[in-house]
């Protein structure tokens, strides 16, 4: 039975072409386009009448590669949140890298496995209808008052910001970096008072509030090498690959410096930008992807329980807290 989901596939190697139409139409995936360049996808992109749901790119494309071609879509408003697969014969995990910082979701290695691209165009189609059913639900800002509700733990996906990555994505791609070990650096920057600033917005202008801060930390810091994603209860997680040394209470403070001068107070619901802290998941410098992802949700997990304020003591900080944030 066809499955209805609009993909479209970027390979300059026809026989590519024929293989993905084969595997993908056994899955009942038979609404495919093919381009053989990325300047043919983004005509391609420019005169669709309705929007493509999912993209296969493979990496090294002649002209303007893969990745480009997915930070390019990635700068479309209305492509901000649609999967995109690469498609890689590389081994190389400085690439995949690259790929995840400039937007990518997920990707198949060649030579294809039908399986293997099955269930990753089937995890995208579960995705991308996801994502029509939230886009029906947000006409107003009315509407996501009422319809939208986020959690304090809640891991919310920031779509409108480029450069910022689901936080599934990062672990993803951290998962299935197996072979060998790698140097990379995790930290935490956490929204101080994120608890009281929840507890007194609006949904909207708490959204508000984690994009115009994960726009600020995209700003300082190079999305070539970096990864981050919001991890919930006012926290992102900061995802460096290389061996470079970060100054995470300096990066704060640049990152506070360019909120102040950028702050939107409006939908915020503040008048001034939130100040932040900063702290290392650990000290380590060279990890597995597996190690490297169960150190970053050991310490998410350890965050989650530590022990809470009592309510009236709650109550005393968020009063104090407040009235300096109005100043």
């Amino acid at each position: 039975m066809e499955t209805l989901m609009k993909i479209l596939a970027v390979d300059d190697d026809p026989i590519i072409h024929d293989l993905l139409k084969d595997a993908l139409s056994v899955q009942g995936y038979d609404d495919l386009t093919c381009a053989g360049s990325s300047e043919e996808a983004l005509e391609l992109i420019d005169s669709a009448r309705k929007p493509f749901d999912t993209f296969l790119l493979d990496i090294l494309l002649p002209g303007i590669d893969g990745v480009e071609l997915c930070r390019r879509i990635r700068e479309r408003s209305e492509y901000r949140a649609t999967p995109v697969i690469m498609i890689t014969a590389s081994r190389q995990p400085n690439l995949m890298q690259t790929a995840f910082a400039a937007g990518a979701t997920d990707y198949v290695t060649k030579p294809f496995d039908a399986l293997e691209l099955g269930t990753r165009v089937n995890l995208a189609s579960m995705l991308s209808d996801s994502l029509h059913r939230e886009a029906l639900s947000r006409h107003t800002m009315e509407e996501l008052t009422k319809l939208t509700r986020i959690g304090f733990e809640d891991r919310v996906t920031l779509n409108n910001v480029y450069g910022v990555s689901d936080f599934l994505a990062i672990e993803n791609g951290l998962l299935r970096s197996t072979s060998g070990c790698y140097a990379l650096s995790m930290f935490a920057i956490q929204i101080e008072g994120a608890r009281e600033l929840f507890s007194q917005l609006t949904p909207p202008q708490f959204r508000k509030h984690l994009e115009q801060v994960s726009a600020a930390i995209v700003d300082s810091v190079n999305l070539s090498t970096a990864q981050i994603a919001y991890a919930g209860r006012g926290m992102f997680v900061y995802v460096q690959h290389g061996r470079q040394r970060i100054d995470i209470k300096g990066l704060c403070r640049e990152i506070e410096s360019k909120m102040s001068g950028a702050w939107d107070a409006a939908p915020a619901g503040m008048d001034r930008a939130p100040d932040l802290s900063g702290q290392e998941v650990s000290g380590n410098r060279l990890w597995s992807g597996m190690a490297a992802s169960n150190a970053l949700n050991a310490f998410l997990t350890k965050q989650e329980k530590l022990p809470k304020a009592k309510l009236s003591d709650e109550e005393t900080l968020f009063a104090s807290m407040a009235a300096r944030m109005r100043r």
